[in-house]
C-alpha cells in the first residue's frame, strides 16, 4: 500500500508542465476556430474588416487571460500598400508573461502564429453573385487557438518560468510575412534578446499526435536537443525534428536575424487556401497534444541558464580581420563559430557526428548509481578546437546530472588531436557543441 503510494506521488513529479494542471482544451480550442473562422469576418484578409475583429478577439483572449498588452488597441500598427496602390493597415498583438529572475526576465521565449489569411472572392454562379471565402481554419486559426490556450497555460504557471514569454499573433503573414518583419525590425527593439521563436502554423491536421513535425531550418544542436528531450517526457507526443525549412512563415523572419525558431506544423494538404479549410475539419485532439508539448518547449527553453546560440544567419562581428589577409589571422586568438569558418575542423576525416561514433560513444561510461536510479538523457558539451586541433575549454551548456555531465566533460576534454578549421587557409580557434546520449536498454 505505501509503495503503491510513493510510486504515485514519484510520478506526478516527473510528469510535464500542464498535464494534470489543466482541465481538457478541446471545447475550448474549437470555440477560437469557430470565432476566427466565422464568416462575418470574412476570410480575415490582410488590412480588412474581418483581419481587425480578428485582432479585438485576440487581444481580448490576451486580457481575460491576465496578459499585459505591451502596446495600446489596436495593437502594434503597421501600414502597407495593397495590390490596388491603396495603402492599408495591419496590427500585430502582443502581449506578454514576465519571467521570475531578476536577471534573466528581460529575455524572452516568443510564442507566435498569424491570424490573417486570404480573406474571399466573388464569384457569379448562375446569374447570381455569391461569396467564397477562404476561412482559414488550419491556416491558421488553428495556430492561434493553441497560442491563446498557451497563454492561459503560462500566466498560470508564471512562477515557474525564468525568463518572460511573448505571446504574438501576426498580421499581413499572407502578404509575405510583414507583421513578423515588422516586429522583429522595427517594432520590438530587445528583439536580440528573444532567445526562441516557436511559430505555431498549421497544426489542425496533426492524426493524434502521429503526424507533428517541428522544422528549424538550419542545424542547431542546442535547440534539436531541446526539441528532443520534450519529447522524451512521459505522455509527450514526438514529433519528426527537421533542420530544414518547409513553407513560408513567419519564423524565418527570426532566423534570418540569428533567432532559433522552431516551426511547429502538422503540414500541407489538399485543402490549403482553399474555402474546403473548414473547422469541423480540424484534429482537436492533437491541437491540445501540441499545446502541451510548446508548454513544455517554452518551459524548458525559459530556464536555461544562458540564452541559446544565435543561428548561423546572425550578423558577423564587423571587427574580425578581413580573411583576405590570412596572415593576420596567425596571431587572431577570436573563437569563431562553425558557421562562420571556410572549411570545418574534421574528427578522423569527419564532423561531429564522426567524432561521437569513433571517439565519445566508444569510451563513455554510464554511472552505475544513475543507471540504478533510471536517470538518462543527453548533455550537451561544448568545446574549442585550438589552431593545432586540441581540444580546449570544455564545458556543459546543457546540464542533466553532476554524474553524467562530468562523464561526458572527462571524455571529451580526452578527445585526440582534430584538424583545425580554417580560414583562408590559415588555422583558426572554433567553436563546436554536441549531444552526449545517455541511455537506459529496455529489459
Amino acid at each position: 500500500m505505501y509503495r503503491k503510494f510513493y510510486y504515485v506521488i514519484a510520478l506526478l513529479l516527473i510528469l510535464p508542465a500542464g498535464l494534470f494542471s489543466q482541465n481538457s482544451i478541446g471545447s475550448e480550442l474549437k470555440a477560437h476556430v469557430v470565432a476566427l473562422t466565422a464568416d462575418s469576418l470574412l476570410g480575415r484578409g490582410a488590412g480588412t474588416r474581418g483581419e481587425k475583429e480578428a485582432g479585438t478577439y485576440i487581444e481580448k483572449a490576451f486580457t481575460q487571460a491576465g496578459l499585459t498588452l505591451l502596446y495600446p488597441v489596436p495593437g502594434q500598427d503597421f501600414s502597407f500598400v495593397s495590390d490596388t496602390g491603396d495603402t492599408m493597415h495591419s496590427n500585430n498583438i502582443v502581449g506578454i508573461v514576465e519571467g521570475y529572475d531578476k536577471d534573466l526576465k528581460n529575455e524572452y521565449i516568443l510564442i507566435g502564429a498569424h491570424y490573417d489569411h486570404l480573406g474571399y472572392t466573388r464569384m457569379n454562379i448562375n446569374g447570381k453573385d455569391s461569396l467564397q471565402i477562404f476561412s482559414g481554419a488550419d491556416d491558421n486559426a488553428s495556430g492561434v487557438a493553441v497560442m491563446l490556450e498557451l497563454a492561459k497555460m503560462v500566466k498560470a504557471q508564471a512562477f515557474k518560468f525564468r525568463r518572460s514569454v511573448l505571446f504574438v499573433a501576426f498580421g499581413a503573414e499572407e502578404r509575405g510575412m510583414l507583421g513578423s518583419w515588422y516586429f522583429v525590425n522595427r517594432g520590438f527593439s530587445p528583439s536580440d534578446k528573444i532567445s526562441l521563436m516557436i511559430n505555431l502554423d498549421m497544426i489542425g491536421h496533426g492524426q493524434t499526435g502521429d503526424n507533428v513535425s517541428a522544422y528549424t531550418i538550419t542545424p542547431h544542436v542546442e535547440l534539436t536537443t531541446l526539441l528532443k528531450d520534450v519529447a522524451d517526457m512521459p505522455l509527450m507526443l514526438s514529433p519528426k525534428i527537421h533542420s530544414t525549412n518547409y513553407f513560408p512563415s513567419d519564423h524565418q523572419i527570426f532566423v534570418a536575424k540569428g533567432i532559433p525558431s522552431a516551426l511547429i506544423t502538422t503540414g500541407l494538404h489538399r485543402d490549403y487556401h482553399t474555402s474546403r479549410d473548414i473547422a469541423s475539419d480540424l484534429d482537436y485532439t492533437s491541437m491540445e497534444m501540441i499545446a502541451n508539448y510548446s508548454l513544455n518547449l517554452a518551459m524548458e527553453a525559459a530556464n536555461m541558464s544562458r540564452p541559446l546560440s544565435r543561428t548561423a544567419f546572425a550578423a558577423k562581428d564587423t571587427t574580425v580581420q578581413s580573411v583576405s589577409k590570412p596572415a593576420a589571422l596567425q596571431n587572431d586568438t577570436k573563437i569563431y563559430a562553425s558557421t562562420e569558418v571556410e572549411r570545418s575542423a574534421l574528427f578522423l576525416h569527419g564532423g561531429e557526428q564522426q567524432f561521437l561514433d569513433r571517439w565519445v560513444y566508444k569510451y563513455l561510461k554510464f554511472p552505475q548509481s544513475a543507471i540504478d536510479e533510471g536517470i538518462q538523457g543527453r548533455v550537451i558539451v561544448e568545446f574549442v578546437i585550438e589552431k593545432n586541433g586540441e581540444v580546449s575549454n570544455v564545458t556543459v551548456v546543457k546540464s542533466l546530472d553532476d554524474r553524467l555531465d562530468d562523464e561526458a566533460v572527462k571524455v571529451v576534454a580526452a578527445s585526440p588531436k582534430w584538424r583545425a578549421a580554417t580560414i583562408g587557409g590559415s588555422p583558426v580557434r572554433v567553436k563546436m557543441a554536441v549531444p552526449v546520449e545517455f541511455r537506459l536498454k529496455r529489459q
